[in-house]
């Protein structure tokens, strides 16, 4: 990733860790939502006045602000052009038209819609480096408001004014075979200050942005934890690290690939009283369907939803998320109920070794 900003390399190389592994995660999440692989990158990092946001472009566009808190404090804005945020969701209620020119104003329901998917790619980042770091990290969305030609509403996302500087971390995107493009992530300086000071330096004592001293080399002498856990994590290997002395060593396991099942008596053979007091969810499916976003928005008191299943086809017995018996609906004094009629794969339920 290109660095335009006063940090020396190996803390962008930490900086540039961290958001490579939440930004993966955002994608998949983005790519469920969207039924559509999607793909995020980073690109460059700048630090520029927020006023005129030069990263960002002249086009107009929708800012949504992030609060960062936990292991990595922090304000931090996702600004997007008004054409992508269009076009996005198009895809996403699978409407076949073009996402404009964006010069058109986004409607409120337009806003509060992406606003929710920036939300939902939020906690699936927060939640990634969350177990990368061990330590939680969570961040939340919270206003969206297109932006004006000085950004005055990115100044306030961040909590500064538009003389300020910001970081300003440009994120190439692309939805596969339908749109591609960048977007740009807006950080306040605690936000990447403690970033990279979290990846860096995991002592109990670090105490974030109060122990940076304003200048890159504030970090310098800091042992680079992050790739060494990152590579370790990778290879499954386990790991050596030197910190403040001490000999930090992840843990390593001994193999049970193709052990024998002599050494013990299998579970089903031994005391399976055990288990019997564990509750399970059952849940009974009379059927289901597939809808688009746009006609499950349409919904209201009295619409008739058809599902996947002819009448008088019996109903699912689902325990747990797996399907175990087939039934009919009855009707036992004011309650519904079922009467098993089929057990489906119970001969490989209790198979024996």
């Amino acid at each position: 990733m290109e660095n335009n900003t006063s940090f020396g390399a190996k803390q962008i190389d930490s900086f540039n860790e961290v958001m490579e592994i939440g930004l993966n995660a955002s994608a998949e999440i983005l790519s469920k939502l969207l039924n559509n692989d999607v793909e995020l990158n980073t690109q460059v990092l700048n630090q520029e006045k927020i006023m005129g946001l030069e990263s960002f472009g002249e086009e107009p566009g929708l800012a949504v602000e992030l609060n960062m808190s936990g292991a990595i404090s922090g304000k931090a804005a996702v600004v997007v052009q008004n054409a992508y945020v269009k076009q996005v969701l198009n895809v996403l209620m699978s409407v076949e038209e073009s996402g404009g020119d964006g010069e058109e104003e986004l409607d409120e329901i337009a806003i509060g819609t992406f606003k929710e998917l920036i939300g939902q790619t939020a906690v699936a980042f927060s939640d990634s480096i969350s177990d990368f770091l061990g330590s939680s990290v969570k961040i939340t969305a919270g206003s969206a408001e297109e932006i004006s030609d000085e950004c005055e509403e990115v100044a306030d996302f961040l909590g500064c004014t538009t003389d300020d500087e910001g970081y300003s971390l440009v994120v190439g995107f692309k939805i596969v075979d339908v749109l591609s493009g960048n977007l740009v992530i807006v950080l306040n300086e605690e936000a990447i200050v403690n970033t990279i000071g979290r990846i860096m330096n995991s002592d109990d004592d670090y105490d974030d942005y109060n122990d940076y001293d304003g200048d890159s080399d504030g970090f310098e002498g800091l042992p680079n934890l992050g790739g060494a856990i990152a590579a370790a994590r990778k290879s499954g290997q386990p790991t050596t690290v030197m910190k403040s002395g001490i000999n930090v060593q992840s843990a390593s396991f001994p193999s049970f690939a193709g052990a024998q099942n002599g050494g013990g008596a299998p579970l089903l053979n031994g005391n399976i009283d055990l288990l019997m007091d564990v509750p399970l969810n059952v849940t009974v499916e009379i059927g289901k369907t597939r809808r688009k976003m746009r006609d499950i928005m349409e919904f209201a008191q009295g619409t008739i939803i058809d599902l996947e299943k002819q009448a008088g086809a019996p109903v699912d017995v689902v325990v747990n998320g797996q399907l175990i018996a087939r039934g009919d609906v009855v009707v036992i004094d004011d309650n519904f109920g079922v009467r098993i009629t089929e057990i489906v794969g119970n001969a490989n339920l209790f198979e024996n070794n």
